[in-house]
C-alpha cells in the first residue's frame, strides 16, 4: 500500500479515469455502452473540465499508473438566516482496479475526499453505496439518515 499515492487528478489523468469507469461499467458490470471508448474518454474529460468547480476527482497512482479514482460532488444549497453560504457533498464513482484491491486503496481515496469536504466547509457528506462498499463507508463514519428519501425514476 505504501507504493500507492493518493492525489488530486490532473487533466492528463482524465482519459485513464474514463478507462477505469468504462472497465467498471462495461467490462465488469456488463453495461451496454452508448458509444466508443474514445468518445467516452472525451466526454469524461469534458465533464471534469466543465465541472471543476463542483466535482473533484482524486486518483490512486501506483508506479506511475492510475489504478483507482473517487469523485466528490459539492452542491450549493440555499442560504439560511444562520448560514448564508451552505454546501453539501456527495461521494461518487469510487473504483479501484481489481489488481489493486484488498489493500485499503478505496479507503484512502474516500478519506482524501472527506478531507476535501471538511476543507470546503460542507454541512454533510452523503454516499449512495453498493452493498459491497457499505462496510467501508460505515468504517469511515457514515451512518443511516432517517429522513433522507429518494424518488426512483419511473420505468
Amino acid at each position: 500500500m505504501d507504493d500507492v499515492v493518493i492525489r488530486a487528478s490532473r487533466t492528463e489523468d482524465l482519459p485513464t479515469v474514463a478507462d477505469l469507469r468504462w472497465r467498471w461499467s462495461v467490462d465488469e458490470d456488463g453495461a451496454a455502452p452508448a458509444g466508443t471508448p474514445e468518445a467516452f474518454r472525451r466526454a469524461m474529460t469534458a465533464f471534469a473540465l466543465d465541472h471543476a468547480e463542483t466535482h473533484r476527482c482524486v486518483v490512486a497512482e501506483q508506479d506511475g499508473v492510475v489504478v483507482g479514482m473517487a469523485w466528490l460532488a459539492i452542491v450549493a444549497r440555499p442560504p439560511t438566516p444562520d448560514r448564508p453560504e451552505r454546501t453539501t457533498a456527495d461521494v461518487q464513482t469510487v473504483y479501484v482496479a481489481p489488481e489493486a484491491r484488498g489493500r485499503g486503496v478505496a479507503q484512502r481515496l474516500v478519506a482524501a475526499l472527506l478531507e476535501g469536504a471538511v476543507e470546503a466547509g460542507v454541512e454533510r457528506t452523503t454516499v449512495h453505496s453498493s452493498v459491497v462498499g457499505e462496510p467501508l463507508y460505515r468504517r469511515l463514519g457514515f451512518g443511516d439518515a432517517r429522513r433522507l428519501l429518494q424518488l426512483p425514476p419511473e420505468d
